[in-house]
């Protein structure tokens, strides 16, 4: 996304969810893996998140993009994102 803002007058981001997704009220439960059964999106996105050390930090990830799209030509679709 980094390279993108650089070399790109705007960005079309397809697929990703917001910070909130995973809070508000009816979101689907999808697996991680498509191809083996365990823990669902959300609940990955939450054990990274609280993880002490070596997590993938999701959730703070997409407040950053969040943040970066107020400031840059960023259009986040399916879902689509209201970046206030």
């Amino acid at each position: 996304l980094i390279l993108a803002m650089d070399a790109c007058y705007g960005i079309h981001v397809y697929g990703m969810i917001n910070d909130t997704y995973c809070k508000s009220e009816g979101f689907h439960k999808v697996p991680y893996h498509y191809y083996e059964p365990g823990r669902d999106e959300c609940e990955e996105y939450f054990l990274h998140e609280n993880a002490p050390y070596g997590g993938h930090r999701f959730i703070t990830e997409k407040k950053v993009f969040a943040k970066w799209a107020k400031k840059n030509t960023i259009i986040f679709t399916h879902p689509n994102w209201t970046v206030s």
